[in-house]
């Protein structure tokens, strides 16, 4: 794991670096405004999805998409029928995550779904208890020290979240739909269309975001 020291200082760089990828994604999609048949994946790290435009801020993954999520998203009003994130939102300081979330709804479609997944404060309350374990990326044998672990993951997490914290939020960002597709299934797994999403990691949160 790249420490967070690194990534603070790649980001740093990141916010004026990829000013042309983020003009250039803006010219290539600026006729997609309205027509909701784009498939966004950010923050994917190193699991590209087929299918899915796959964005990250990290330029040395190779994402289809080299962008910065704290800035205006390149991507034209309604024009994304599925956007997906991963365990990537609480990397992001709380104000930086309601900006994202209002971006993601900007760029949704009506119609469209956001797939939001990120560590749930509930899994990190059972660690605590002993009940489940995270023993990455640090392993402890007190469980209030592994649940401490499991929320801050080296510094990398920036804030923690539970269902009513993630629905406040996406209220905020002006979404009036909020489903908890984790607790209702108990699977993760669905599809979205030719899209399968999911395998999201074990005691994640994951929810389904819609304009209404």
């Amino acid at each position: 794991m790249v420490p967070q020291h690194v990534k603070d200082a790649l980001f740093a760089v990141n916010r004026l670096a990829v000013a042309p990828s983020a003009w250039l994604a803006r010219a290539r999609f600026r006729t997609s405004e309205g027509a909701g048949d784009l498939n966004v994946h950010l923050g994917c790290g190193t699991h590209r999805i087929p299918g899915m435009i796959n964005c990250d801020g990290n330029v040395f993954r190779r994402p289809d998409l080299w962008l910065d999520v704290r800035r205006r998203l390149p991507f034209p009003d309604a024009a994304a029928a599925v956007i997906y994130t991963s365990h990537m939102l609480e990397h992001l300081f709380p104000e930086d995550a309601l900006a994202l979330l209002r971006e993601m709804r900007r760029v949704l479609s009506p119609r469209g779904v956001a797939r939001v997944a990120v560590p749930d404060m509930e899994h990190a309350l059972r660690i605590a208890r002993g009940e489940a374990q995270c023993p990455w990326p640090r392993s402890f044998a007190d469980p209030m020290a592994q649940a401490v672990n499991y929320l801050f993951c080296d510094g990398q997490h920036k804030y923690a979240y539970n269902f009513a914290l993630l629905a406040d939020f996406a209220s905020q960002a002006g979404f009036g739909g909020v489903r908890h597709v984790s607790a209702e299934h108990g699977v993760s797994v669905q599809r979205y269309g030719a899209l399968e999403l999911g395998n999201e990691p074990e005691g994640s949160l994951v929810v389904e975001l819609r304009h209404a």
